[in-house]
């Protein structure tokens, strides 16, 4: 019978950003087929057995309306003082360093056999200790964490060879990762749907530039679980609302959920949209009826790089029609994954990754229901080994493309034709 899943961290304290193992020539352990080149050979240390707690947060700000980078929180249960960066007579004195790698994951049998399921993959920022107090207290230290956007924020540029114009977004956002040598083995990077001017050439960080690329594309760049820069292009983005959605409700037709967050209000809501480009004009859509109703709600998008006026118009209309409209929106739904009976909810919740389609189902009072198909674009996960909350924090799809041969996205009355 289906268990429950089993809470698993890793640290390698080995240097360099790539995860898995390190590809060393002369060396039997690391092969081809599972080696990935690195300049030193992994150094890892499985922390399962004394990981109490572990807390993960992933995904796109709401009101900002951009990725943030991933963080961690992995409490310990540190006995011995091993775990105490002073601590000299520790085994990992001198390695408790920032900016090692960890690993969250769970592995989960649903009665066809073990599965991994990674959760986070990213860098140790500090080791917090707290020290016992009393004979029944126990020492722990809070190790926390955060993605590979560090690395990306901590970079900074000028000038980078080989973003001419006429570059597409993707290839631009890949040569960008080139400046910082991120790992090929650790890159998921569609070719991009807009063609971009030349980079400026202006001092900033990494990832602000490549955050610029993915803006002007209208796309979503994340680091994903396994610790891969992502790039998915606004023309991935707008097929992906036509994929086959995992579906929940509260009423036995899908997966049921233990807890969903309504709200409406006007929040999200933009009646008045500005999209400027660099070196070019400024594009200006409004909708009076919204703004009769809700009053002026404006938008900036600023200095994107797309070539052409057009282009950035499309962008502002796009908004328009997806904002302009007070809707009841469904912001997140909890799942409990701690469940022996639900492994269907289990494989599910586990398995959810950014950009996924959700379909879920709220029973409302008068016999009435709601129904939502919406995008993952967040996931929060609480976890210790006796309990296991996972949060989807969902919002519409932006980006309604009018796709031929679609049942769902190629109707004339709900598409939006995409450029």
């Amino acid at each position: 019978m289906p268990g429950t899943p089993n809470l698993g961290v890793s640290i390698d304290f080995a240097s360099g950003p790539s995860f898995g193992n390190p590809l060393i020539l002369d060396d039997i352990s690391t092969p081809l087929g599972i080696g990935v080149l690195a300049d030193t050979p992994s150094d890892v240390v499985d922390i399962s057995d004394i990981t109490l707690q572990v807390s993960v947060r992933r995904g796109r700000n709401r009101i900002l309306d951009k990725f943030e980078a991933g963080s961690a929180t992995v409490v310990l249960e540190d006995t011995t003082g091993a775990w105490n960066p002073s601590n000299t007579l520790s085994p990992y004195y001198g390695k408790l360093v920032p900016l090692r790698k960890i690993r969250i994951w769970a592995d989960y049998d649903n009665g066809s056999g073990s599965q991994r399921y990674y959760l986070f993959s990213g860098y140790i920022t500090s080791y917090d200790t707290t020290f016992a107090v009393g004979l029944d207290g126990v020492s722990r230290v809070a190790l926390k964490c955060i993605d590979g956007f560090r690395l990306l924020n901590n970079t900074a540029i000028s000038i980078v060879p080989g973003t001419s114009a006429g570059q597409l977004s993707g290839v631009r956002i890949d040569n960008l990762l080139d400046v910082a040598s991120w790992p090929s083995s650790l890159r998921a990077i569609d070719a991009g749907s807009s063609t971009l001017q030349a980079d400026s050439g202006a001092d900033r960080d990494l990832l602000t530039a490549i955050q610029l690329c993915e803006v002007s594309d209208f796309g979503g760049f994340f680091i994903n679980t396994q610790g891969a820069a992502t790039f998915y292009s606004r023309d991935t983005v707008s097929k992906k609302a036509d994929a086959t959605p995992t579906v929940y409700s509260d009423d036995g037709t899908g997966i049921s959920y233990q807890g969903i967050d309504f709200a409406f209000d006007d929040t999200l809501l933009v009646n008045d949209v500005f999209v400027s480009r660099a070196n070019g004009g400024t594009a200006n859509v409004f909708d009076q009826t919204s703004i009769d109703t809700y009053f002026i709600h404006s938008g900036k998008r600023e200095n994107i790089l797309v070539q052409t006026d057009a282009e950035a118009l499309e962008q502002a209309t796009m908004i328009l029609q997806a904002r302009k409209d007070a809707i009841l929106r469904i912001d997140s739904m909890t799942l409990n994954l701690f469940d022996a009976n639900q492994p269907t909810r289990i494989t599910a919740g586990l398995s959810s990754e950014i950009f996924d389609l959700v379909n879920i189902t709220k029973s409302v009072p008068g016999g009435s229901t709601v129904t939502r198909e919406l995008f993952i674009q967040g996931i929060q996960t609480d976890a210790t080994p006796r309990s296991w909350s996972t949060t989807l924090l969902t919002s519409e799809p932006i980006i309604q493309a009018f796709l031929l041969d679609s049942t769902t996205q190629g109707r004339l009355d709900s598409g939006i034709l995409s450029y």
